[in-house]
């Protein structure tokens, strides 16, 4: 297939038809409304691939598998699952507040997007900046190595979904590092100049006065739409109301009780209150409905240090760095609780490789 022939617009159409085909098993969400979409982009400055925001608005996200999708959320972790856009803010989100795989002092805009899950919770992700201009291309973010080692699995989002559709949702992996690795494209927004860097943050976030106007409308109009309240409880919270915020997360959990993130930020809001026991029954909910969620896990493990629950934190604090070696914030949790511990030598060691990670 020649690259320069490929158009999001007939690979949409390749995907209407498949879905429509007995033969193979799909399941793609309804259109992301488009509001969601400039949403995401407006609160966090990043802009997604032109392509992928046309796949959005006709699919919001989905899947190809092998076999029949009555078990559809088994296969999404045994499948190259593509994002919905709610998918994408939580995962955005979550990824930013650890600073994952980048310098925490680099450029405030995070330049790093999931967008596809594969299995054994790998991600693909698009890199936003001024090299990838309106396509990035998709690169394959193990966590295990560095974005100088994810190298570019498609040249955009358009040749990465024909191919996907090419290999019944079995995309060729690792990426090829020849053709390019992710910390070439990082590279060109760790350097914007702080005049610019105000620019983009005066031109693109929303300030919470801007949310609670906009979000109040909106739920006039859909009065039990979990985001908005999600949105709502974020801007009451930077502006101090939080208890205002509490009930506006606690609608959000109403109407979609197994979301984990909702219960997550719930759980934020009580840590801020000082309402470390509360919160902390909030993230047991978040880490039992995703147990390999490293930040889940930290959140609980902070509140049970907060608790005086010392073993028990350390327990989570061991589980994340089995599953990440290089996860900073677990290990200076880590050295507080052997601290309080009286475990002098462990504490030490941690300090070491938490000096150790801060050089690299």
């Amino acid at each position: 297939m020649v690259l320069d022939m490929i158009t999001i617009e007939k690979v949409l159409e390749r995907l209407a038809a498949m879905k429509a085909d007995p033969n193979y098993y799909t399941r793609f969400n309804f259109p992301a409304a488009s509001t969601k979409i400039l949403r995401f982009e407006k609160l966090t400055g990043v802009r997604l691939p032109l392509s992928h925001k046309k796949f959005l608005q006709r699919y919001n996200g989905g899947m190809i598998v092998f076999t029949s999708l009555t078990e559809c959320d088994k296969y999404k972790t045994e499948s190259a699952w593509l994002f919905s856009i709610e998918e994408i803010t939580e995962r955005y989100s979550d990824l930013k507040s650890m600073a994952w795989k980048v310098n925490s002092g680099m450029a405030d805009i995070y330049p790093i997007i999931p967008f596809c899950s594969l299995p054994n919770n790998e991600v693909l992700v698009f890199i936003y900046g001024q090299k990838s201009g309106e396509e990035s291309p998709v690169f394959d973010a193990f966590h295990e190595s560095f974005p100088s080692e994810w190298g570019i699995v498609a040249p955009d989002f358009t040749y990465f979904l024909s191919t996907y559709l090419d290999t019944h949702g079995h995309p060729e992996l690792p990426g090829d590092e020849e053709a390019g690795v992710a910390s070439d494209y990082i590279d060109e927004i760790a350097v914007i100049r702080e005049e610019e860097k105000e620019t983009v943050r005066e031109a693109e976030k929303e300030t919470p006065d801007e949310t609670l106007t906009r979000t109040e409308a909106e739920l006039k109009i859909n009065p039990d739409s979990p985001f908005t309240c999600y949105e709502r409880a974020l801007a009451l919270k930077e502006k101090g109301d939080i208890e205002q915020a509490y009930l506006y997360i606690s609608k959000a959990i109403e109407t979609d009780g197994q979301d984990a993130f909702y219960r997550y930020i719930r759980g934020a809001i009580l840590s801020d209150a000082g309402e470390y026991r509360a919160a902390l029954i909030d993230y047991d909910v978040s880490v039992r409905l995703k147990p390999d969620d490293t930040f889940f896990l930290y959140s609980r493990a902070d509140s049970l240090f907060h608790l005086e629950m010392l073993h028990a934190s350390l327990d989570d604090c061991n589980k994340i760095i089995k599953m990440e070696d290089n996860n900073l914030l677990a290990y200076m949790l880590r050295r507080d609780v052997y601290e309080a511990l009286k475990m002098d030598d462990k504490a030490g060691e941690d300090q070491e490789v938490i000096d150790r990670l801060r050089r690299d």
